[in-house]
């Protein structure tokens, strides 16, 4: 039986992406280090003895070296990007201003208990707090939020809606050369091969959405524990995933990184487009930018939301600097948040694995 490597997924797994100066420990990065992380980061799955025949190291080494990974924080667990639509849903995002400390903290605590909320990310700005709530319409996603922020003290807030995904990388062009390409591998329990298959039709059962919910909280758990917390075997478990993928309900396997160790910080951008004449191109721009992370189109008050990698401020007002040369008549306004950190982060929230509709 081929086994696939585990991050201590025992642990409840937070991403943090600013730590106080005193906790740092960063890392030293091999050439071979960029590799292991990149080929991590396209599939987190990946048994250790491929990763190893694709870098013509030994498995011992890679193993070696995933562990410094892990010990030194810079790989947090992972996570399995859940295609939420196909499920009925849509992600619901509100920028917050809270009034006092004590209210913060409650809502941490109330937001990771929410079997609704799948987002919650801490700023220093304007907007002290970023909330995303999964669900099927408008109306249930403010009930949800109104009734999570109803004993507290909320000096403003803007809700949007994601309208589409334009870019979403863990790491964007973490190495400058060529990666090795991943082939088939026999028994793989990565599905590297379901991926680059012709969709096809397929409705989930309660069992695919319980599934699908344990994969969005640990991408790594062996078939074996999977098939065991939901009483299947083996063959069904791996039965299952396979048609999740190549129906398009899963699209991912990813590392959850803390970016702060590779000494970057995240910032969210917020813009408002004056008009959509250059959409296409902007969208494109996007994609191609090696600092943006994830890049979302909106509607609401603000038309993006952007998140980017960089080393110091200079960089971001360089990106905000670079939209307004190439797109001069885009930009109505915009505003920076710098993050401090991911309180939660999911691709499916918990209520979605208990009820389901117009699944396609």
């Amino acid at each position: 039986m081929r086994k696939i490597y585990k991050y201590n997924t025992h642990k409840k797994i937070m991403k943090v992406l600013q730590l106080e100066e005193s906790s740092k420990n960063k890392v030293i990065f091999h050439k071979y280090d960029r590799k292991i992380l990149s080929l991590l980061c396209k599939n987190v799955r990946l048994p250790l003895a491929k990763i190893a025949k694709l870098m013509n190291l030994s498995r011992q080494s890679i193993e070696y070296r995933i562990k410094v990974m892990e010990k030194s924080q810079l790989i947090q667990g992972s996570r399995t990007v859940i295609n939420i639509g196909k499920l009925g849903y849509q992600s619901y995002h509100y920028f917050l201003s809270l009034g006092n400390s004590s209210d913060e903290k409650e809502l941490v605590k109330k937001s990771i208990e929410n079997m609704y909320v799948n987002t919650l990310i801490s700023y220093s700005g304007k907007w002290n707090y970023e909330l995303a709530i999964m669900a099927r319409n408008p109306k249930e996603a403010q009930d949800q939020f109104l009734n999570l922020i109803k004993d507290f003290k909320i000096i403003n807030y803007l809700p949007c809606i994601i309208l589409e995904t334009i870019k979403a990388e863990v790491l964007p062009n973490l190495i400058d050369e060529k990666i090795p390409q991943i082939k088939n591998i026999k028994n793989d329990p990565s599905f590297s091969k379901q991926f680059s298959l012709i969709e096809q039709k397929y409705t989930p059962d309660e069992k695919d959405l319980s599934l699908m919910y344990l994969l969005s909280q640990n991408a790594q758990l062996s078939l074996l524990e999977l098939g065991r917390q939901l009483h299947l075997g083996r063959d069904s478990i791996a039965y299952r995933i396979k048609k999740l993928i190549r129906s398009g309900y899963i699209k991912e396997f990813r590392p959850i990184i803390n970016y702060d160790i590779l000494s970057f910080s995240v910032q969210s951008i917020l813009i408002k487009s004056n008009n959509q004449d250059d959409k296409e191109k902007f969208k494109l721009f996007l994609k191609n930018n090696k600092n943006v992370i994830w890049a979302t189109e909106l509607f609401g008050t603000w038309d993006y939301l952007i998140y980017i990698l960089d080393y110091n401020q200079e960089e971001i007002h360089g990106f905000i600097s670079n939209i307004k040369t190439n797109f001069p008549s885009l930009i109505g306004s915009y505003e920076i948040l710098f993050a401090y950190k991911e309180h939660k982060y999911s691709f499916m929230s918990e209520v979605m694995k208990n009820q389901t509709s117009n699944t396609t």
